[in-house]
Formats: C-alpha cells, structure tokens, sequence
C-alpha cells in the first residue's frame, strides 16, 4: 500500500503544473501575465538550481574526489547547455529584438513561445529525478514524502503559470501532458527498476542544471531586463522571492 500512495504522491507533484496553467487561463492581459510570469519563473528556476540541483549533485558524487567531482559536473553541465543549444536550432521563432513597436509583437510573442517549449524539455528531466526523490524518500518515511512532495508543488505552480501564459494547451497537449506526467514517471521508474547509481543520477542531474542555466541566461533573464521597470515584472520578482521562502521553511 505504500507503494500506491508514493506513487499518487508523484502523481499530485506533476498535476499542480495544471494548476498554475488555470491561474494563468484567468488572465485576459497576457502581455501582462508573461512579464509577470518570466520574472517569477526567473526566481523559482535560481531556487531549483542552487538549493536542489547543485547540493544535491553535490551529495551524489560525495564518493568521488575533489577534482573528479568539478570535472563531471562541470563538463555534464556544458553538455545540458549544449544540448539546449542545439535544440534552439530546431525550435522556430526565437529571434528578435525589443522594440515597442506594434509590428514586433507577433515575434516577440514566438519568442515567448520559444522560451516555453525550452523551460518543458528541461523540467520533464528534472521532474523525473523529482519523482524519483519523492518515490523513494515516502517509501521509508511517508510524512517526509508528503513534505517534498508539497515543497515540489509550490514551485511547480508559477512554473505552470509561466509555461501556459508561453504555450498554446491546444497545439502542445502532447509536451505538457509529459510534464504533468513526468513526476509520476520517474515514480513509476523508481518502482520498476528500483535504485539507480549514484553516478548515473549524478549525470542526469547535472544535465538539467546546465539546461536551466541556460534557460536563465539566455532566455528568461533577457527577456525580465527588458520588462524590469514594470510593476508586474517586480510583483513576479517579489512573489518569485515569497514562495521561494515559503518552500525553504517546508
């Protein structure tokens, strides 16, 4: 019985994507919400990689030395960018310059859209080594489990919000049915090949850090700089700052 109740827990993590897509639905002033929601994913995506991706890579190559552990880290990263790099090339309408003119509107919206499909790709690998943690701790302490588990689902909010505020559900039911998904896929993983090397998460683990880090960079940080003056870029920020605090004290 256990087991069924990690595996739903897995399974609640992944559905709150869906929840900050509803959030995102209520909004008329779209302009609006993606300034708001790109200056909020900002923040959340800061948290995931410095209090989740790094200490836990950090942890998993405890066994290693010193320099091997900052060489794998280091290259698995600069692979996870290269990856999102090349899938850049592959992902239309990501181009353009900001500008307030009314012509550029349409292309600033492909590139939101763009930026959407990117943060997707990178957060169902990340979701899967979440599922995996969820899984895995609410075997041995079901409590535990529901703390990650609700700890998950607090940045997978604004994360929703973010992407659906980006992304048409009509033409991309496929990709965020994954994301939604994906948690419970790594549950399911966890269930069916048991425990994974240390090494092998390691690697996945770093490969997702090096996708967000260029997510950050290259994508969302532009684009909130170009929006920092407004009110909703701020409150995003400041929400951003919230939730994060929130989930820190879980």
């Amino acid at each position: 019985m256990n087991k069924l109740y990690s595996v739903i827990l897995t399974l609640i993590a992944g559905v709150f994507f869906l929840l900050g897509g509803l959030i995102s639905k209520k909004f008329k002033n779209k302009e609006i919400l993606n300034h708001f929601s790109i200056a909020l994913a900002f923040i959340i995506m800061l948290n995931l990689i410095f209090t989740d991706l790094i200490p836990e890579t950090l942890e998993l190559l405890e066994a290693y030395k010193t320099s091997s552990r900052i060489f794998m880290i280091i290259s698995f990263i600069i692979l996870g960018i290269l990856i999102l790099k090349v899938l850049d090339f592959f992902i239309p309408d990501h181009h353009h310059d900001h500008h307030e003119e009314e012509k550029n509107i349409k292309e600033h919206i492909s590139h939101e859209k763009h930026i959407g499909t990117l943060t997707v790709i990178s957060l169902i690998l990340h979701n899967v080594l979440e599922g995996f943690a969820i899984f895995g701790l609410s075997l041995n302490d079901f409590k535990l489990g529901i703390m990650i588990c609700i700890s998950v689902a607090l940045h997978n909010i604004p994360l929703g919000t973010h992407i659906f505020s980006s992304l048409s559900l009509n033409k991309n039911k496929g990709l965020i049915s994954i994301l939604t998904l994906s948690s419970l896929i790594g549950g399911i993983i966890f269930l069916i090949v048991g425990e994974i090397s240390n090494l092998l998460l390691a690697i996945i683990t770093c490969i997702t850090l090096g996708m967000l880090i260029y997510i950050e960079i290259f994508e969302l940080l532009p684009e909130m700089l170009h929006s920092i003056k407004k009110k909703e870029t701020i409150i995003g920020l400041i929400v951003g700052l919230i939730i994060l605090g929130i989930s820190l004290l879980i």
